[in-house]
């Protein structure tokens, strides 16, 4: 946080610590960050913890999502109440058929299967309430091309959290969900490869002040909320924040006939 930045907005209630699941990068960091200057207690989970800077206030913990033997015996204990953070992702713009086996089970492994096994352990674990705030993605609902099995995980993703509700209110009442959906984010590590403006895309350390003020004021038991760039002339990047779910787009080009079953391509740029 920089000396003109105004103080973190406390959080309420009891919680004592945060646990991010991909804690070490982008926006993941920044959310951890975040936690610290909350006065929260920050586990920070993945595969290169050990060697995250500045670890001042925070807990480094080594946990690889594509390991299943290191999603089994990575440490689970978080001070409770806790925060915890889904935010592990990877990013892959490529045909399906160009894509190979490997890239498809660690891409797997690293956005759902494996946050889900070791979410299950924290879960598990916890006996006092938990506040799960997860990162998916506007790519769960927005029409892509080339790259339908990242965006098949962001969309598995945001379905399983939404169904976990249920499931978490059963455990303890006071358990609760927020689900993010970010656009653009100026990570140029997680668009490696692809020419883009990161000039026009969001601060992940402003979207991570946004998402722990919206966890601040949540009073419901789930809240599931869209942050995404502004394209107006003058306020490119800027954050825009809606609330609700977004049905899936259409897979035709927008303004195409689609009872023509065309399917023209045209580029579209990456959220």
């Amino acid at each position: 946080m920089s000396p003109s930045s105004p103080p973190a907005r406390p959080l309420p209630g009891h919680y004592r610590s945060a646990a991010v699941i991909g804690g070490t990068h982008g926006l993941g960091r920044a959310l951890a960050l975040a936690a610290r200057d909350r006065g929260l207690r920050t586990v920070v989970y993945g595969r290169s913890a050990a060697s995250v800077p500045d670890p001042d206030g925070l807990l480094p913990r080594s946990l690889d999502l594509c390991d299943p033997q290191s999603v089994r015996t990575a440490p689970v204990d978080v001070p409770s109440p806790a925060y915890v953070l889904w935010v592990a992702g990877a990013f892959l713009k490529k045909a399906l058929a160009e894509t190979t086996e490997d890239e498809v089970e660690r891409l797997t492994r690293l956005l759902f299967s494996g946050p889900v096994l070791f979410l299950r352990r924290l879960l598990a674990e916890a006996e006092d309430p938990v506040h799960l705030i997860t990162i998916a993605s506007s790519s769960s609902w927005k029409r892509r091309e080339r790259e339908s099995l990242y965006c098949g995980l962001k969309a598995a993703q945001a379905t399983f959290v939404r169904n976990l509700v249920p499931e978490l209110l059963a455990a303890h009442p006071e358990n609760r969900i927020t689900l993010v959906n970010p656009g653009g984010l100026a990570v140029p590590d997680f668009h490696t490869g692809l020419a883009l403006d990161f000039g026009t895309m969001m601060d992940p350390g402003e979207v991570a002040e946004i998402v722990w003020n919206i966890a601040a004021d949540q009073r419901r038991a789930f809240t599931e909320v869209q942050i995404l760039r502004s394209r107006a002339p003058g306020s490119e990047g800027t954050p825009e924040v809606s609330y609700g779910a977004r049905a899936p787009q259409a897979p035709e080009e927008p303004g195409a006939d689609a009872t023509a079953g065309e399917t023209a391509s045209t580029p579209i740029r990456h959220h």
